[in-house]
């Protein structure tokens, strides 16, 4: 129906029009929808496009792909100096990163303050530390594919709406969106500034034998 809206209502138009004499005369005066009235804005294609493009990212299988974007996160994480090693960053473990830096765990209910020491992730400065590794992927994919496969934009926003559930004065909606566009921003730079060697990084992950000792050597650059 979304696909062929218009094809439907062409033949249902011409058959209507050829059993005109058919028809009862409370059928004959009525018109075909116009796809700005039909509900989910069917006929637009918007349905079966988004259908389409989130059966490629349940069913593709882009190793190469896979790997530039588990590469472009071990970078981020590694340059920005995080405790972890994630190849694949996700909303609850930057959550839990921040959480569990204050001192407290995830499981905690009490307030913390995003304005808190440097050394802590729960600080304006480590907020963005954890959005730039998040957006590391995201960055990585957009610089080299038109359309998004294998990372996940929306981690980003996970981070913060889970912060929010532990205490909702730590930031506003616009401010969430600033920070994520920053944190992208920067991502893209720091992994076009870095290209060669996120590359070696991701053409190492793409052999399959790769170790965490490998990786650490092509980011420390040791010969």
């Amino acid at each position: 129906m979304d696909n062929f809206f218009d094809a439907i209502v062409m033949g249902g138009s011409a058959v209507a029009k050829m059993n005109e004499d058919k028809l009862p005369d409370s059928a004959k005066n009525l018109n075909a929808p116009k796809k700005e009235e039909m509900p989910l804005e069917i006929g637009t294609g918007k349905i079966s496009g988004s259908v389409v493009r989130g059966l490629s990212r349940l069913l593709s299988d882009n190793t190469e792909r896979d790997c530039q974007c588990e590469a472009a996160a071990v970078f981020a994480a590694y340059s920005l100096g995080l405790p972890c090693f994630a190849f694949q960053p996700n909303a609850l473990e930057g959550a839990a990163l921040i959480i569990e830096s204050t001192g407290g765990s995830s499981n905690d209910n009490d307030e913390f303050n995003l304005q808190g020491n440097m050394d802590s992730l729960a600080s304006d400065v480590g907020l963005l530390k954890v959005l730039i590794w998040l957006m590391a992927p995201v960055a990585m994919e957009l610089s080299k594919y038109p359309q998004l496969m294998a990372s996940e934009p929306r981690e980003a926003m996970g981070v913060l709406q889970r912060l929010k559930m532990k205490d909702a004065s730590i930031i506003d909606e616009e401010e969430e969106s600033l920070f994520v566009r920053f944190a992208l921003s920067e991502a893209d730079s720091l992994i076009r500034n870095n290209a060669k060697t996120v590359n070696q990084l991701s053409e190492a992950l793409a052999g399959g034998s790769a170790t965490v000792g490998d990786c650490v050597a092509i980011l420390e650059n040791w010969a």
